[in-house]
């Protein structure tokens, strides 16, 4: 994390034309804002250092990798380490 986490409707972006808020650029970014005002419904975002990135047409997506809709898990099956083992061959930048 590079910095504290922000509300949606606060948090800022480089583009191309500039520094942005986010919810000006992102698809969903109408719908973070109006639940912005209220901080029990309110959407935050954090600010992170990729250490390795791929393209959309290079992602990897196989049967058998971990998968999770949730923001935060416990990884602890079996699928997590072979996950992590098989991403590892994939993105340089993960030891």
């Amino acid at each position: 994390m590079l910095e504290p986490s922000q509300s949606a409707n606060e948090f800022k972006v480089s583009t191309p034309e500039g520094e942005r808020l986010a919810i000006d650029v992102i698809s969903d970014g109408p719908r973070y804002r109006e639940r912005g005002d209220n901080p029990e419904t309110a959407e935050y975002f954090v600010r992170v250092e990729w250490l390795d990135t791929v393209s959309a047409k290079d992602a990897i997506n196989e049967v058998g990798l971990f998968g999770n809709q949730n923001t935060v898990c416990q990884p602890t099956t079996p699928k997590w380490r072979h996950t992590v083992e098989r991403l590892k061959t994939y993105l340089r930048n993960w030891n």
